[in-house]
């Protein structure tokens, strides 16, 4: 049991140790860009001797572009074993955040309703007031 455990955590300082060298290879990428264009750069990795640089959102791409002979021989002159001679822009779109929509899951009672605009009245909290009287209203929005 103890080889594996042994063998596993080898593999995984080995994934750590490659998730520094590209999260480097990031930061560097990162700095010689301007600021606005920074964030966009999410990814650089090597392929044979291709520098490949990875982008977000293809409209950011073209402004990568200006920028790719500089990163080149940056990343020529930090790591000339790799005899890199192009460069490469991926494009990796990254998920859109879609809004959660909320379904109502029970609706009061048209008594409780009622009850509910009746306590509201009296309720000094505009907040809470509110919320009682949206509540209410679910009930008139009830299916059938």
């Amino acid at each position: 049991m103890k080889p594996l455990l042994n063998q596993a955590s080898g593999a995984l300082n080995h994934l750590l140790e490659n998730a520094h060298l590209y999260q480097a290879l990031l930061d560097v990428g990162q700095d010689t860009l301007p600021e606005r264009l920074k964030p966009h750069l999410i990814g650089v990795s090597f392929e044979q001797n291709t520098l490949i640089l990875q982008i977000d959102e293809a409209i950011w791409a073209t402004q990568l572009r200006f920028y790719e002979p500089t990163l080149l021989g940056l990343f020529q002159e930090h790591f000339p074993h790799l005899e890199l001679n192009t460069v490469k822009v991926k494009i990796l779109p990254q998920p859109k955040h879609i809004p959660k929509e909320w379904h109502v899951t029970s609706y009061p009672s048209d008594q409780d309703a009622t009850e509910m605009q009746q306590i509201s009245k009296n309720i000094q909290s505009k907040g809470l007031k509110e919320a009682l009287n949206k509540l209410s209203l679910r009930a008139k929005k009830k299916p059938l």
